[in-house]
């Protein structure tokens, strides 16, 4: 039952991308984005619509109260869409785009659990979203909740009651949408596409080998909740879209606003994706150049991603006093419920990297510390080995070099990567789970290099590549949830949460706190024992810092 939902729910998101997709293109013949048929990211554009809708919506209404409309009247406008179009649906390719890879994928949410963070604030933001509109100083029940993902949105209109695993079902779309990505690049007769094919289906199969029984830092499926690994492909396919366009000098008008598009889904999944600017502003610059844009024709074309961006600041402002939590500078202290206290202490906690010269420990300790940190040990040795058998892997695949053949584009994307390592080293403790999207592109780096080749295109190396692609498909979900499917068979995957703490009255006469932090769904819950508590004014609820009361 859990892979009829994945399929079920990957078709759902696919043609309803494929409705607003051919509205907003005037019943035209679907664009391409850099080179790339749109048609691939069908189902992130129906996430980013739905995922911003609520957002918009938040600000007046519980989520709770959209669930239905939303599902209903989208539902209604898809089946309607599929009836209109059902001369294109049935071929070979749309099978394993929407049934195939969706259906093996979806295997993925058997056997699955809830992670520590997620009872922390993940589960517990969502309940918020689900209950309330939007609250003021949010931050100040809990400093975690500045983490404003998208996803934790679109994840609060997922809820089955106490059943959790549609949030699964909903990372396991980002995956779909990356493996079709993946399987329609190895089809590409462009040798960088196909390289790049090549490259990460042999990264995804290696994945599962090597030191400690694999992990060289390809996509990780983790614990219910978390969102590093969807952003990971977000921003490799938005960097891979960028890069394609400048080095094919695509600067049409379809292809920026897919960008933005991408560039802000990315951000406003995780506020790491923000690094993505790096790249983004120089293609903003070219295209304005090559269009020759003035001020207002550009404005014009992007106030849609400029209007969202200003919401999703105004948010911020509301939640956390701050435009980017939790950068101080960023923030407004003349108001209300600001809390500076906190704000320092996530800012210490979480932007630290592996040696500290300030410390007094030695660096070949602290360098002992990070490397058997999480599974960091598992990456430092796979990884380089992956790669290593990656590049000699594509030698069998060219003939001869075109040495009249130039290709800047590995460069630029190496400064790119350069940079972002550097920020990703000096945060997080350099967490390798934290950089998917990183070593994603330094795989695809290996097939720039190849790209000036003379490819062999033949039918044998094509259904050697296409049986590994297989592979290392049925590998992304792990062995422990395929014997959870054989043990479930027909009954559909329950994921409840198992509580692990004891809850307390709070002193100040409002809430409880738990003994481990974890909320969960307890809607009058705060992380730790303070004097917070809910204040009415005009119909919305507001946090003040600890000990303040409102004026």
């Amino acid at each position: 039952m859990n892979v009829v939902i994945t399929v079920v729910t990957y078709a759902y998101l696919y043609f309803l991308g494929s409705l607003i997709v051919r509205k907003l293109n005037n019943n035209k013949i679907e664009p391409s984005v850099s080179n790339i048929p749109i048609k691939l990211f069908y189902p992130l554009i129906s996430l980013f619509v739905i995922g911003n809708l609520t957002v918009i919506f938040n600000f007046f209404l519980p989520l709770k109260t959209l669930v239905l409309p939303l599902f209903i009247s989208t539902s209604i406008l898809v089946i309607l869409w599929m009836i209109k179009i059902r001369t294109e649906l049935f071929n070979l390719n749309n099978f394993i785009n929407i049934v195939f890879i969706p259906g093996v994928l979806g295997v993925a949410s058997y056997g699955i659990w809830l992670g520590w963070d997620t009872g922390l604030y993940h589960i517990p933001h969502q309940l918020i979203l689900r209950d309330n509109s939007i609250i003021f100083g949010l931050t100040n029940l809990n400093i975690w909740f500045g983490w404003s993902s998208i996803n934790e949105y679109i994840s609060a209109i997922l809820w089955l009651n106490d059943n959790f695993v549609l949030l699964r079902v909903l990372e396991i779309m980002f995956f779909c949408v990356f493996m079709n990505f993946v399987y329609y690049l190895l089809l590409s007769k462009n040798n960088l596409f196909f390289l790049t094919g090549v490259s990460l289906t042999l990264f995804s199969f290696l994945d599962n080998f090597g030191y400690l029984g694999g992990g060289n830092g390809f996509i990780p499926m983790l614990s219910v909740g978390k969102y590093d690994s969807t952003l990971g492909i977000l921003f490799f396919l938005t960097s891979f879209l960028i890069f394609n366009a400048l080095k094919e000098d695509v600067f049409d008008n379809n292809t920026y606003k897919f960008i933005l598009l991408m560039s802000f889904f990315s951000f406003q999944m995780k506020q790491t994706g923000v690094y993505l600017i790096l790249i983004l502003i120089p293609y903003i610059y070219f295209y304005i150049q090559k269009n020759k844009l003035n001020t207002f024709s550009f404005l014009k074309i992007s106030y849609v991603y400029l209007s969202l961006f200003l919401v999703w600041i105004i948010k911020n402002i509301i939640t956390t006093s701050c435009l980017f939590f939790p950068i101080e500078f960023t923030c407004i202290p003349t108001l209300s419920w600001h809390e500076k206290v906190q704000l320092d202490f996530v800012d210490t906690s979480m932007i630290y990297s592996p040696i500290n010269f300030s410390s007094g420990e030695s660096v070949v300790s602290q360098l002992e510390t990070w490397f058997y940190f999480s599974k960091n040990s598992q990456f430092i040795i796979n990884f380089p080995i992956s790669l290593l058998v990656i590049f000699v892997a594509l030698k069998f695949f060219v003939r001869k070099n075109n040495k009249d053949s130039k290709n800047k584009y590995s460069n630029v994307i190496s400064v790119f990567l350069i940079i972002n390592m550097i920020f990703w080293y000096n945060s997080n403790y350099a967490n390798f789970r934290y950089g998917t999207g990183i070593w994603l592109l330094i795989v695809a780096t290996i097939s720039y290099y190849y790209s000036k080749y003379e490819i062999r295109f033949d039918k044998r190396i094509q259904y050697i590549v296409i049986t590994v692609f297989v592979f290392s498909l049925a590998q992304i979900p792990r062995f422990y949830s395929y014997e959870a499917m054989y043990t479930n068979q027909l009954s559909f995957e329950s994921l409840q949460i198992e509580y692990n703490a004891e809850y307390f009255e709070s002193s100040n006469g409002w809430g409880v706190y738990p003994s481990t932090v974890q909320c969960w769904d307890i809607s009058d819950c705060k992380v730790e024992e303070k004097d917070v508590e809910p204040y009415n004014y005009f119909g919305f609820t507001i946090f003040y810092p600890d000990n303040v009361s409102g004026n």
